[in-house]
């Protein structure tokens, strides 16, 4: 039982970091100058994964975990989606790649979970 609590933790820090990881990558844009609708809407994506994969960690009730859990995945392959239409500058080129690495793992984790 107490492995299961930690891999929990595990992944709920793992889908944090992808988050601060997007709030570093869209501060990259700030300083290009490059902000678009497209990287604020990954911002929020990101932002909206994180919030409803801690609310279905939080919930009581089954069917309210099962929404959670989905609106949190439908985000994670909206920033998906996002990170590979985001046309990028040489020096992001790997941030983005990393970003979508990390993203398509927690949607894989999550989903298998």
């Amino acid at each position: 039982m107490q492995t299961e609590s930690v891999g929990h933790e595990s992944l709920e820090l793992k889908v944090f970091a992808f988050s601060v990881d997007v709030v570093s990558f869209v501060k990259s844009f700030e300083k290009t100058g490059k902000l678009n609708a497209f990287v604020n809407e990954l911002l929020n994506r990101a932002n909206g994964f994180y919030a409803n994969y801690v609310s279905a960690e939080e919930a009581l009730v089954g069917a309210d975990k099962k929404k959670y859990l989905e609106e949190s995945i439908t985000n994670a392959k909206k920033c998906l989606e996002l990170l590979q239409s985001i046309e990028v500058e040489k020096e992001l080129l790997n941030e983005k790649v990393d970003l979508i690495i990390e993203v398509a793992e927690l949607i894989k984790r999550i989903g298998s979970s």
